[in-house]
């Protein structure tokens, strides 16, 4: 942020006057205010841009030949402008200096522009795997030596090899000390969330309606956390559980778990205090919900499969309060009396819930015949702070997010029963929606208190891109990071398997070409493409119908940069042909051997091996960039 500008120089129209002393005369000289204040020495104005974030520094480079020349002769300024091009944020204080990690960060992108990993390590990982987790650079499981996955106890944390730690370290531990049913993990706060498993059999641990239970521990030595006031965290639920999901963000765990029959349950709290944030009495789930995600540490968006399936998002305050007259049962749901409004603006909370509903995006309008059975999400782990060592991470707001759309037409004799998609969203068209509903709050607006209906028309287009699935299937999770996408892809004529990498954040070249010095080893991709950086890109190419994924490796195996909007025409399924325009970067990689998953993160990509008879993993491969 600029400093406030004295009141003398902010008519920039009339003439600037400062009294000058010249031996016994008192002269007024009139001063341009261009002059001014571009002569400033360069130190002076390098200590003024490094104020400054990435964004407005990379702004004031386009004001003037001179600004623009010191912002390239500062390899502070460049390295700021250049992290948030590549959607990162700098690490902790380290050895390394500002020179150092900007050459790290240069070399990351090359080698992501090409797949060419510096190093590939075998790390061992034996013994089955019942839960895992990839976050911050850390590969985590759980697994069991019975035949009882829910009572699994042994925790292996392996901190992955890298360019500036070639050899990595592994954590063993033979005995957490309870049976555990998932977990939860956050290296950058030391933090480890157990799910409490049953001590009985299998059966018992999966149906019995009791408390769910969370423990709070320490990753690096399973003690109780320090932060946390209490070492478990506790919510009662009266039907049986079947499956469940955790995420750590920030001072937030969150747990989304089915009760039968197939009602979806959203629980937050915060670690921290222990306190329960969001539970079913102070919000439902809209009916036909799918799946969960968190936006931020104080907002997350439901899938549902309604009208064609809508994503809905919410907002939550940190301090929770104490709804009246709160019921143990699930609140029921009315109807919307207007066609375009929010499905889930149906739900009812209670007087004092701290839960708002923001906004409700539409999909494209299905045939009333043509049914959703799946609308699954997934996006990149969030971490509190960069971890210790690292130069820079991955931003937290700067994420991808994936949607598996399945649609089905239930009469059995229909020429095409099924079509399934992946679906492409960034996570700032949800962030987007939620300032507009934040600044129509604080603007007293009529009616801001009802959440933003917004039709497919108006949103959907330019922020989002179909692709058909014509993908592996997704077992493994951990496939997205950032704004970059890692999918295992059909195998070739040859019969060789494929790996398909999608990069979303098309910005960078055009932030580098406006202002960062030449790269010649970097690869570039077309110059005449221009994308705005703060509104979503407007393709003028014409669209045209995807290529199968074999179809596009065969033409070429290098760098695609895809502009052109995509249509999908599927009248067997939509009432009208609809068009995705997102921008990507797509390349494709030949493997070695065919994996069984494939996860991605800052700087390495992770292969696993498929499982042996007995269920070991064995152990993983490691391509570090």
């Amino acid at each position: 942020m600029l400093a406030p500008m004295p009141a003398q120089f902010v008519d920039a129209d009339r003439s600037l006057s400062t009294l000058t002393c010249c031996k016994d005369a008192m002269a007024i000289l009139p001063i341009k205010p261009s002059s001014y204040f571009i002569d400033l020495p360069p130190e002076l104005w390098t200590a003024i841009f490094l104020l400054m974030d990435g964004r407005t520094i990379l702004r004031c480079s386009a004001v003037c030949h001179r600004f623009k020349d010191i912002i390239q002769a500062s390899m502070e300024l460049q390295y700021r402008i250049e992290l948030v091009a590549d959607g990162m944020v700098d690490g902790p204080p380290s050895s390394l200096t500002v020179g150092e990690r900007l050459t790290r960060l240069r070399e990351l992108r090359r080698s992501w522009a090409t797949l060419q990993w510096s190093s590939k390590i075998c790390v061992p990982m034996p013994g089955p795997c019942h839960a895992y987790e990839l976050v911050g650079g850390v590969f985590c499981k759980m697994h069991h030596s019975a035949p009882q996955p829910f009572r699994a106890r042994h925790l292996t944390a392996a901190w992955l090899p890298s360019a500036l730690d070639p050899q990595g370290r592994t954590l063993v531990r033979e005995n957490v000390g309870f049976p555990t049913r998932d977990f939860a993990v956050d290296p950058s706060q030391d933090l480890i969330i157990y799910f409490k498993g049953g001590e009985g059999n299998v059966l018992q641990a999966l149906i019995v309606p009791s408390a769910l239970e969370l423990c709070v521990r320490t990753l690096s030595t399973n003690e109780a956390h320090p932060e946390a006031r209490s070492p478990t965290l506790r919510a009662s639920v009266l039907l049986p559980v079947s499956s469940a999901f955790m995420q750590i963000v920030d001072d937030i765990i969150g747990m989304w778990f089915l009760i039968e029959p197939e009602r979806t349950h959203i629980t937050l709290w915060n670690w921290k205090t222990g306190k329960v944030i969001v539970d079913q009495s102070t919000f439902c789930a809209p009916p036909k919900t799918w799946d969960v995600s968190f936006i931020s540490s104080r907002a997350f968006f439901v899938t549902t499969a309604q009208k064609g399936g809508t994503i809905e998002i919410f907002t939550f305050d940190g301090d929770p309060t104490e709804p009246e007259g709160s019921s143990s049962h699930p609140l029921l749901l009315t109807r919307s009396s207007s066609a375009h409004e929010s499905t889930a603006s149906n739900f009812v909370t209670q007087p004092k819930s701290n839960v708002t509903h923001v906004a409700s995006l539409h999909l494209p309008a299905i045939l009333s015949h043509i049914r959703v059975v799946n609308f699954s999400t997934h996006t990149g782990p969030f971490l509190a702070r960069p971890p210790s060592g690292r130069p820079f991470v991955a931003a937290n707001e700067e994420r991808t997010h994936v949607f598996s759309l399945h649609y089905v037409d239930p009469n059995p004799e229909a020429v095409r029963r099924q079509m399934r998609f992946c679906v492409f969203l960034k996570n700032s068209t949800l962030e987007r929606y939620i300032r507009q509903h934040q600044n129509r709050s604080s603007a007293g607006e009529e009616g801001s208190s009802v959440p933003l209906a917004v039709p497919w028309e108006e949103w959907g287009r330019e922020n989002t891109r179909f692709m058909v699935h014509h993908w592996s299937q997704l077992e493994w999770l951990r496939y997205v990071h950032g704004h970059r996408v890692v999918l295992p892809a059909p195998a070739t004529r040859n019969g060789k398997a494929m790996m398909c990498v999608l990069d979303f954040n098309v910005h960078r070249d055009v932030w580098r070409s406006r202002c960062c010095p030449p790269d010649d080893d970097a690869m570039d991709t077309p110059k005449a493409t221009v994308i705005s950086l703060d509104k979503p890109t407007t393709p003028t190419s014409q669209p045209t119908v995807p290529k199968h994924p074999r179809e596009r490796y065969a033409i070429s195996k290098h760098p695609c940069f895809i502009t052109e909007p995509s249509v999908e025409d599927h009248p067997l399924f939509f009432p009208v042909p609809f068009e995705t325009a997102l921008p990507y970067r797509e390349l494709w990689h030949e493997q070695e051997v065919e994996y069984s998953g494939i996860m991605v993160d800052e700087e390495r990509i992770v292969c696993l091996q498929p499982a042996s008879s007995n269920g070991d993993m064995k152990d993983i491969h490691v391509f570090t960039m």
